[in-house]
């Protein structure tokens, strides 16, 4: 009887040890590489833009530029890198660009969204009482994108990432 406790016992802690072995790790089953460098427009540091690469199969890369124009890539979570191969290469400022438009998709646009363009909900519904037609309204005036569209929803840029530290530098024209 103790012999049979004692069996049970020891599978039990194997199973247990076997699926925490299999749970460990970051799940990332790609060849990712390191991947940094320096964006200018018209030879000045390019701050706050967001960088993309997407590559022909699988997660996109991204991250933010500092003062100083410099970025790093992140894959998923704190996987630092991007996915060797190919990519195009998108920088953006997240400002909407030349004739972007979301008023027309049936989404809302919330990032660009102010307090005073939403309706209260503490106001009676409409008379039909159809509180689904309250809808985000769009903003008459959208700020332009400072980045040519060539950069980002027209990109031209590709980046080739090797199995190495990469260091990737964009220098941008605003013309």
């Amino acid at each position: 009887m103790i012999c049979n406790v004692r069996i049970k016992t020891c599978l039990s802690l194997f199973a247990l040890a076997a699926c925490a072995y299999g749970c460990s790790g970051s799940g990332i089953d790609v060849d990712l590489a390191p991947v940094s460098g320096v964006i200018t427009m018209d030879g000045q540091p390019l701050e706050n833009a967001i960088v993309i690469f997407s590559p022909e199969k699988g997660n996109p890369s991204s991250g933010k530029t500092d003062a100083k124009g410099y970025y790093e890539l992140v894959y998923v979570g704190d996987a630092k890198g991007a996915i060797v191969g190919p990519h195009k290469v998108r920088i953006s400022t997240g400002k909407a660009t030349e004739g972007q438009d979301s008023a027309g998709s049936g989404e809302a646009d919330l990032a660009n969204a102010s307090l005073e363009d939403t309706v209260n909900i503490d106001t009676p519904p409409p008379e039909d009482g159809d509180v689904t037609q309250r809808r985000v309204v769009k903003k008459k005036k959208t700020e332009k994108d400072p980045i040519p569209e060539k950069y980002n929803t027209k990109t031209t840029l590709t980046a080739d990432v090797k199995d190495e530290t990469n260091t990737l530098d964009f220098k941008l024209e605003s013309k």
